[in-house]
């Protein structure tokens, strides 16, 4: 499945070495190196801090009702956009500006993604404040 040659990090994630790094990560299976690195985990912490550790979809929903983020959602995917892995924003045909992170719970996350369990979304999020009506 891999090769020979191991995958050498970038010294600096630019955009051009992300979309070259990336797709070698992926085909190794190495995705969780990119996560692991300085530049992605304080990226990571700056987007939680800036969304006050907020769920920004559950508070869009409803601002009374405040959920944990836990995770920083890539709005292009890693996969397919690999030189916005550490971009906030990114610009569209149009030069429209759009959010690239963002700040979610583990339910919203998987609503993002589709992903199912049991058949069922994922609704076991606890929210920080409940509603109190």
């Amino acid at each position: 499945m891999g090769s020979d040659t191991p995958i050498t990090r970038p010294v600096y994630l630019t955009p051009q070495a992300l979309s070259q790094w990336i797709p070698a990560l992926r085909r190794e299976r190495k995705m969780y190196k990119f996560y692991q690195t300085p530049e992605w985990k304080a990226l990571r912490v700056r987007v939680l801090q800036a969304n006050h550790g907020e769920c920004e979809d559950c508070r869009c929903k409803s601002p009374s009702v405040i959920t944990p983020a836990v995770t920083v959602h890539h709005d292009k995917e890693v996969d397919r956009f690999p030189e916005l892995a550490l971009s906030t924003f990114w610009i569209d045909a149009k030069g429209r500006k759009h959010q690239q992170l963002f700040a979610l719970c583990n339910n919203c996350h998987n609503k993002r993604h589709d992903r199912y369990f049991d058949g069922h979304k994922r609704e076991d999020e606890e929210p920080l404040t409940p509603e109190r009506w």
